[in-house]
């Protein structure tokens, strides 16, 4: 497993860089894994910049910060003591501006990204007051429609940690007692159909805005004004391929669940996700609705936000397919063709069947797209700009194993 391999400290907020042979003044990708809040390093062998920046041209810029617990539980409760994850990434970007010129890039000239919990920070770093100045655009690979908690949702989900620690305080845990007190956080939250989610980042004045996702509202509080950002054709498929109740679902089953989610809308939504596969079973209506709710709709609503504020926003689909049975194109399916390192995504079930000649053709493509988006904000590939979205022309690009098709 390519955490495993890494040496594991407690002195771990490193930054890893990966520069161009010679590099003077170059653009920064500055990338934020993702992990569900709870889990990743951005020292991962998945994660290896060295393609990426030599390709393209840029400088790489991957970070460790606080996860789970330890980046999230107080005691008290209190959502300015729980955010110290958010304040991780914040120094790191500091510690870019006053650092990168000596490993070839131009502070003036950071473009954070991330994927999934990772996107979600980078959607945040271009709202914050406190990150105004440290990065000029985002790129945004699967973010999750979660809200911050809550004072009354942190508190909440300090105290159901709490539970779980057997009367030890955070200090006092071995990390192996960590571990089981998070995964036994977790199945107390979970629930058929959804995608449980312990720690998060809480609602704090001048850190969090309580307005993250009010996209209309926060587009207009961005301080970011170019945006590149996607999705996965069937998100939610890496949580449910191997679950058994939602691989045995029946019709009524998910009938029921989406008459939780959409209410009187129900039917309708029923009959929409049905229309787009005419092969659909009971499984892939719960794949495909619970993916869009979490990851897809965002991206048209912030892409509609920033178009209405005259921000430049480009929009993706990734959809290249794994050819494993139930798995179609997951979460995290676009990660190693962006970083271009097959090899070191051995232990990644979705590669498996994907030829070498696809992982290049659709991999470069996107690479190219990141790359030219970090050097001027437009992005583009085999020559061809992807199309900026508006309100009157929404465009999204689909990349698929033929390439991106503008």
């Amino acid at each position: 497993d390519a955490i495993d391999t890494n040496a594991q400290s407690e002195d771990a907020f490193i930054v890893n860089v990966w520069a161009p042979e010679n590099a003077q003044n170059l653009p920064v990708f500055f990338f934020i894994h993702g992990g569900g809040f709870l889990s990743g390093g951005g020292s991962a062998a998945w994660y290896d910049g060295e393609r990426i920046a030599r390709e393209e041209q840029i400088v790489i810029v991957t970070v460790n910060y606080r996860l789970g617990a330890l980046g999230h539980y107080t005691p008290d409760g209190l959502p300015a003591n729980a955010n110290r994850a958010t304040r991780d990434l914040i120094q790191a970007l500091h510690w870019v501006r006053d650092n990168i010129t000596e490993f070839g890039g131009d502070p003036s000239q950071v473009t954070v990204g991330g994927q999934s919990a990772g996107a979600w920070y980078a959607w945040l770093l271009g709202l914050s007051p406190a990150s105004r100045g440290l990065l000029q655009r985002n790129i945004l690979l699967s973010l999750p429609h979660m809200p911050p908690m809550s004072d009354e949702l942190t508190r909440s989900h300090c105290q159901l940690f709490k539970e779980q620690c057997a009367g030890k305080s955070l200090d006092e845990l071995s990390i192996q007692e960590l571990l089981e007190a998070q995964l036994k956080m977790l199945r107390a939250l979970a629930s058929f159909g959804e995608v449980s989610v312990g720690f998060r980042p809480a609602v704090e004045e001048g850190l969090v805005p309580e307005y993250f996702l009010d996209f209309a509202q926060a587009a207009q509080h961005a301080h970011v004004t170019e945006t590149l950002l996607g999705a996965t054709a069937e998100e939610n498929a890496a949580f449910m391929f191997k679950a058994p109740d939602a691989l045995a679902a029946s019709e009524q089953h998910v009938h029921e669940w989406y008459a939780r989610q959409f209410g009187a809308q129900a039917q309708e939504q029923y009959a929409q996700h049905a229309a787009r596969r005419p092969q659909h079973t009971p499984y892939t209506q719960l794949v495909d609705a619970s993916s869009d709710q979490l990851f897809a709709n965002a991206v048209s609503q912030i892409a509609e936000a920033c178009a209405a504020q005259k921000h430049t926003a480009t929009a993706y689909r990734f959809n290249v397919q794994t050819q494993v049975p139930h798995l179609m194109s997951p979460h995290c399916m676009e990660l190693p063709f962006l970083f271009g390192n097959r090899a070191d995504w051995a232990d990644a079930p979705m590669l498996a069947n994907i030829s070498d000649e696809v992982f290049e053709r659709a991999g470069t493509d996107l690479r190219q797209a990141v790359g030219s988006f970090v050097r001027d904000g437009a992005a583009r590939s085999s020559g061809t700009d992807w199309p900026v979205y508006s309100q009157s022309q929404p465009k999204t690009t689909e990349i698929t194993e033929s390439g991106a098709i503008a």
